[in-house]
């Protein structure tokens, strides 16, 4: 049975099976607990590539690489900012509805609250920042290791961030992929809460 990318409620014999929000305090110290994790083991693996030998006191030093880093901040603003836009662009070409972009303490976000997607759109929604900036990151810190150390770290760090960055979006992809496998599945996603909906027949599976 073919189904429409979204719906505008919830239809009859569905139950709520799971119920996620970012910005409540425990949840949102877990998921940073976990994204401090996956940085400190990305950023361990983009020191490990340095292509010379180098020491911490380089980057004292020498000023080039404070104005690196300032070069950084800017970019992993403009990253975080084309991150979201990345959901957004994913749900707005697939469901033509409104999207919500804001911050809360602990995260940037982008949902679609007014609808309910089904899990297709959800899933590609969700891995669509990971899978479109790993591949540019890990692109170009290959190259800019054999050009420059200074630009390989910058880039690094930027893939390190982004990796750390989307724990939340691969938490729930993880949930889809083991657990919501029912096509008919559908997701609410305000941005920092996501309500996920399956046929009640799921639930007794």
């Amino acid at each position: 049975m073919e189904h429409k990318d979204y719906e505008l409620q919830v239809p009859e014999g569905y139950s709520l099976a799971y119920h996620i929000n970012a910005s409540d305090k425990k949840t949102g110290v877990l998921m940073t607990i976990g994204a401090v994790v996956i940085m400190i083991a990305a950023v361990a693996l983009v020191f490990l590539g340095i292509p010379r030998p180098w020491s911490f006191g380089m980057f004292a030093s020498d000023i080039r690489y404070f104005l690196f880093w300032a070069v950084w901040l800017v970019l992993e603003i403009a990253y975080i900012i084309l991150h979201e836009l990345t959901h957004g662009a994913v749900y707005k070409a697939l469901t033509h509805q409104k999207l919500r972009f804001g911050i809360t303490w602990n995260a940037a976000f982008c949902g679609v609250p007014d609808i309910y997607t089904y899990r297709r759109v959800a899933i590609l929604s969700l891995i669509a920042p990971f899978t479109v900036f790993t591949i540019i990151f890990v692109a170009l810190a290959l190259w800019l290791r054999t050009v420059s150390t200074a630009w390989y770290l910058v880039i690094g760090i930027l893939f390190a961030t982004h990796i750390s960055g989307c724990v939340g979006d691969m938490f729930m992809t993880f949930k889809f992929l083991t657990k919501y496998k029912d096509p008919r599945t559908l997701m609410r996603d305000t941005g920092p809460e996501q309500w996920i909906y399956v046929p009640e027949e799921s639930l007794q599976e």
